[in-house]
């Protein structure tokens, strides 16, 4: 059975792109697939078992099958195009780099690079692997061959898995105060809009006469970016009901899944949009912005609005609290898209999808 080898950017807790490399890591292991995690560099705070990729170099086997995971840009992806091993790639997606412009150009340039480098591995790959039909689409326009759809595995169950009280008793102490809880998760950068979402507050709150808190959970794009998030809460009158928990643990995050009343989401480009997923897995009802791959992830298991502006979305945020009905109908679409989703399905498809190039595999899909 050939070995299957695994190049990604970095693996650090709470990225998405770390976390499926593990899952699928994980996955070869059980089945007993031979299988290595290399990394640009190993750092410090790194989970799971890495080597720097250049380490491959001196470990090779001619019928290693390669799986790159692009979402970034990275000298792995330099390194693989001049090997002459099969390579899968597996595309998470490249946020344009029109919405870093303004704050970062390093950050700019580097989406542009990124890009670049999607382009040139499009003859070199064998398969590809994208987590979503909107990153397919993409990577067909690119020129790439063959290509299957194979969402994120998440351990959904590992996702629920802990608490923190003190974040517990916060939100509890809010909602005995007539305060709803609304949380958005993920890294605080232009693409995913932040800006939109404390504007889309302050309309809730003057429109409904309410005192709603806001919690962005995500480590901060850029100091600017931040900055500049704080000076539209000012400008809002909102600072004290924007809540910014810069870095949270997993027990942390899942409280935060747990005691919210509503995940909202004005993210403008996203390739899957993992917390879509883990709200989804606590129950907490949703209402998104239908852009990128928002409305494929979700499916019908959330309220999608087709504009972000503030108005229509304190419209929605009223709505999923305040309907019952509604919040009964989307808790049942959940559970069918999360069967939809799950592990087991998605780890179905990787395998499924792998064992056109090793048909060995094929006897483990089966079992």
């Amino acid at each position: 059975m050939r070995r299957v080898m695994q190049f990604v950017p970095t693996l650090m807790s709470g990225d998405a792109t770390g976390m499926h490399a593990l899952m699928i890591d994980k996955s070869l292991r059980e089945f007993g697939i031979e299988t290595k995690l290399y990394v640009e560099e190993v750092k410090p705070n790194q989970i799971g078992n890495a080597t720097r990729f250049t380490n491959y170099a001196k470990e090779n086997r001619p019928d290693d099958i390669l799986i790159y995971h692009l979402a970034a840009p990275s000298a792995i992806a330099d390194f693989l195009s001049s090997r002459n091993e099969t390579l899968v790639l597996i595309y998470h997606n490249i946020t344009p780099a029109a919405f870093f412009e303004k704050w970062d150009q390093v950050a700019a340039t580097g989406q542009i690079w990124a890009r670049a480098q999607l382009s040139r591995l499009a003859p070199r790959t064998t398969l590809a692997l994208p987590v979503s039909k909107f990153n397919q689409n993409e990577l067909l326009e690119l020129g790439y061959g063959k290509s299957e759809v194979v969402p994120i595995l998440l351990d959904q169950a590992a996702s629920a898995a802990g608490n923190d009280s003190k974040v517990e008793n916060m939100l509890q102490d809010n909602t005995k105060n007539g305060r709803e809880n609304f949380l958005f998760v993920g890294r605080l950068v232009p693409n995913k809009a932040q800006h939109n979402l404390i504007a889309a507050l302050s309309a809730y709150n003057f429109i409904y006469k309410r005192n709603a808190v806001l919690h962005l959970v995500g480590r901060p794009f850029s100091p600017e970016y931040l900055k500049m998030l704080k000076e539209v809460a000012r400008q809002l009158e909102v600072s004290a009901n924007v809540n910014f928990a810069l870095g949270v643990s997993s027990d942390q995050l899942a409280s935060y899944y747990r005691f919210s009343d509503a995940l909202v989401s004005l993210s403008e480009h996203e390739g899957f949009c993992v917390p879509l997923l883990e709200a989804m897995h606590h129950g907490l009802p949703i209402v998104a912005y239908n852009s990128s791959a928002i409305k494929e992830t979700l499916g019908n298991s959330g309220l999608v609005i087709s504009s972000n502006d503030p108005v229509t979305t304190a419209v929605a945020m009223n709505e999923i609290t305040s309907n019952i009905t509604l919040r009964e109908v989307l808790k049942n679409e959940m559970t069918k898209r999360l069967e939809q989703l799950g592990l087991e399905k998605s780890r179905t498809k990787l395998l499924s999808a792998l064992s056109e190039l090793e048909p060995s595999l094929a006897q483990v899909v089966n079992v």
